[in-house]
């Protein structure tokens, strides 16, 4: 095969995932937005518990990713896109709440595994020049994919209660504010509801899985082809140094803080007062922050800095949390500061997540990173867990426990924007104007 052809094929495969990646997001504004709810009325244990299953669901996918050198990458996204096929489908079978955990991990799962499989795959398939591209369109596509389908799935649930229980939209959307005060008729319209759409969500899955069958890969594209018989050892030493720790560290930080908060999202808005379909419409908004912030994110990077930026954006964030947590104290305005409050959150919050794919991708050598990547994603795992057992078993049983969550999380999220900007700055904080000269960089200050 010439170069050009290897260029195209790289191309091509890059794209192939970038297509299947915002159905991922589509994927994932569903299990966030409705499909917490709907877990909700099932079992208030379970919707709980959500974090826990969050973990559980990166835990495993971090574990599978490690067989990438064995498999292929294209044998582990078909699968991801499979089990989230069967798992959408599992909602519809019972209202069996072992059942409807099982499913809401295997949606959890596909999710994490696309998810993981992301800066190794993209950085097989790019080249120094156009891989700040790939990644930033992949993660902003991948969030357009939230917004399209958080927004739709919250109108796609009024439409179909007012249908199932003779309401026009506007009068079913006016019910959706109070859930509490629902009859048995009314709940049983709302639970099938948030069925007819998670039945909708295997056709999303199936167009995850399509692009994955033209993916066309050789095996040097996820493992080294050994030139002599001698096999190169795994040196676990490698993960030692301590830009590679103190990333952890931030990770822990970041995710304990996220895991608090981002599953409950809906159900915090709701408790609040605030109806189904706008708490849909304030999902949709955050993630649009995410797109805007993402595409204006390169440009700051070239002004500040990476590290800055990551820094910078994370401690941003923080005053808009502490308004959120204090919604019901601007009486009639709550819903406009809420709303203003989640969207400046979001952005600024995520307005880096190219950088916080990339930048550990640095700390070692190009045959450890997605070994490395595997122990980010076990680690955010394992903070899930524990942010969902604290959750579950003590914050959420206090009165305001979902408000208190945000306190929390601000308090983490300024610890790990400092550990950033003080322990990064100095040697890896890149503008990337010269992307060639950059990658040479990050090769050559690899700690070992």
């Amino acid at each position: 095969m010439s170069n050009e052809q290897n260029i195209r094929r790289l191309t091509r495969n890059s794209w192939l995932f970038i297509i299947t990646f915002f159905f991922t997001g589509a994927l994932s504004g569903i299990a966030y937005d409705a499909m917490t709810t709907y877990a909700q009325e099932i079992s208030a244990s379970v919707a709980a518990g959500f974090s826990i299953y969050l973990g559980l669901g990166t835990f495993i996918a971090a574990i599978i990713l490690l067989l990438v050198p064995k498999l292929g990458y294209k044998i582990v996204l078909g699968f991801s896109a499979i089990v989230a096929i069967g798992s959408f489908l599992l909602t519809n079978i019972s209202n069996n709440e072992v059942l409807v955990t099982v499913a809401v991990l295997g949606v959890l799962l596909a999710i994490s595994l696309f998810e993981a499989t992301l800066p190794p795959y993209l950085t097989a398939y790019t080249t120094s020049k156009n891989r700040q591209k790939f990644f930033s369109r992949a993660l902003y596509l991948n969030v357009l994919g939230m917004v399209l389908s958080t927004k739709l799935g919250g109108l796609v649930i009024v439409w179909r209660f007012g249908n199932r229980i003779g309401k026009s939209f506007n009068e079913a959307k006016a019910l959706t504010t109070k859930i509490a005060e629902f009859t048995a008729v009314q709940k049983s319209a709302y639970l099938l509801a948030h069925k007819d759409l998670l039945l909708m969500c295997v056709a999303l899955g199936v167009l995850c899985f399509l692009p994955i069958l033209f993916i066309k890969q050789e095996v040097s594209d996820y493992r080294t082809v050994e030139k002599t018989e001698e096999k190169t050892k795994f040196d676990i030493k490698v993960f030692a140094n301590k830009y590679v720790i103190l990333f952890l560290v931030y990770t822990i930080f970041i995710r304990l803080g996220s895991s608090l908060i981002m599953p409950y999202i809906s159900i915090f808005l709701g408790k609040l007062g605030i109806d189904r379909s706008t708490v849909s419409t304030i999902s949709t908004l955050q993630y649009g922050a995410m797109v805007i912030f993402m595409i204006v994110s390169p440009w700051v990077v070239k002004k500040i800095g990476q590290v800055k930026t990551l820094g910078y954006f994370s401690l941003a964030s923080v005053p808009f949390m502490l308004l959120i947590c204090n919604g019901k104290a601007f009486g009639p305005l709550m819903t406009p500061v809420v709303t203003m409050s989640f969207f400046l959150r979001s952005g600024f919050m995520n307005a880096a997540y190219p950088v916080s794919n990339s930048l550990p991708m640095e700390f070692v050598e190009k045959d450890y990173r997605p070994a490395y990547n595997s122990i980010i994603f076990v680690t955010t795992g394992v903070c899930s867990i524990l942010s969902g057992i604290f959750a579950k078993t003590f914050l959420f049983k206090l009165e305001g426990g979902y408000s208190y969550a945000y306190y929390i999380t601000s308090v983490l999220y300024a610890t790990a924007a400092i550990i950033i900007l003080v322990a990064f700055t100095k040697k890896y904080n890149r503008s990337f104007e010269n992307a060639d000269e950059n990658e040479t960089t990050s090769e050559s200050s690899v700690e070992v």
